[in-house]
C-alpha cells in the first residue's frame, strides 16, 4: 500500500495541475434585464455570436503578457481591465501558488512516507483555494457592477461588428469560477481523503481470515474389524 500512494499520489498531483492549468477557470454571461432586448440577444446567439465566454489559467495569462487588441487604435486588454487588474494579479499569483502547492504535495508524496505531512500541505492548498474565491468575489462584483467597458472590451477578443453592437446594449450577468479551479479544489480533498484511507489500510491491513476445519480422527483399522 505504502507503494501504491507514492506512485498514485504524485500522479493525481501532476494530473491536478493541468487540469487546473488548462480547463476554463471563468466563466461570464452577457445579457441584460430588459425584457425588450432580450429577444435581440436571442436573435444575435442564433446568429453566432456568443453571449457566454470561458478562460483558461493559460489564457488569462496569455492576456496579462499583453495581447494586442484585435480592432487598430482600440485599447488593450490591461488597459480596459484597470479596475480588476490588481485583482487579476492576486488571483494569478494565488492561483499558481495552488498549483505549486500541489506539485510539492506531489514530490513529498514520492520521496517520503510523511503522509501526515501531505495532509497539512494538501490543507494549506485549500486555504490558497479559499482566498482566491475572495479575491475572485471582489473582481466579479466590480465587473457585475459595470466598472468596465463592455463594448471597448470586445474589441480585445473580435472585429465582429455585430459583437460590437450587442455589446452596446448588453451587461455581464454573470461571472463565477469554473471547471478547471473546481477540479483544483476537489483533487485537494481526494488527495486528503486517499492519505486516510491509506494510513487506515497501513495501520490495520486487510487480512484474508482462513477457515482452519478440525480433521476428524481416523478409526483405528483394529477397532472396525473387533465391531
Amino acid at each position: 500500500m505504502k507503494i501504491a500512494y507514492r506512485i498514485i499520489t504524485p500522479i493525481l498531483a501532476v494530473g491536478s495541475v493541468l487540469l487546473g492549468f488548462f480547463l476554463k477557470l471563468f466563466y461570464f454571461a452577457i445579457g441584460t434585464a430588459d425584457e425588450s432586448l432580450s429577444s435581440i440577444i436571442q436573435i444575435a446567439g442564433a446568429l453566432g455570436v456568443k453571449t457566454n465566454y470561458e478562460f483558461s489559467a493559460y489564457e488569462l495569462i496569455t492576456l496579462l503578457l499583453g495581447m494586442e487588441p484585435a480592432k487598430e487604435g482600440s485599447k488593450s486588454f490591461a488597459e480596459l481591465a484597470a479596475p480588476v487588474m490588481p485583482h487579476i494579479i492576486a488571483f494569478v499569483v494565488f492561483f499558481i501558488l495552488t498549483l505549486l502547492m500541489f506539485l510539492a504535495v506531489g514530490a513529498v508524496a514520492a520521496a517520503t512516507e510523511k503522509r501526515n505531512v501531505v495532509m497539512g500541505m494538501c490543507g494549506g492548498g485549500l486555504v490558497l483555494c479559499f482566498i482566491c474565491i475572495i479575491i475572485a468575489k471582489l473582481a466579479f462584483d466590480k465587473l457585475l457592477g459595470g466598472e468596465l467597458s463592455l463594448s471597448d472590451l470586445m474589441g480585445v477578443f473580435s472585429e465582429n461588428v455585430g459583437m460590437q453592437l450587442l455589446a452596446a446594449v448588453v451587461t455581464i450577468t454573470s461571472a463565477t469560477l469554473s471547471s478547471g479551479f473546481y477540479a483544483v479544489f476537489g483533487m485537494y480533498i481526494l488527495v486528503i481523503l486517499w492519505t486516510v484511507l491509506t494510513n487506515m489500510l497501513i495501520k490495520t491491513p486487510i487480512q484474508v481470515q482462513k477457515k482452519h476445519r478440525r480433521k476428524k480422527p481416523m478409526k483405528k483399522l483394529s477397532a472396525i474389524f473387533n465391531r
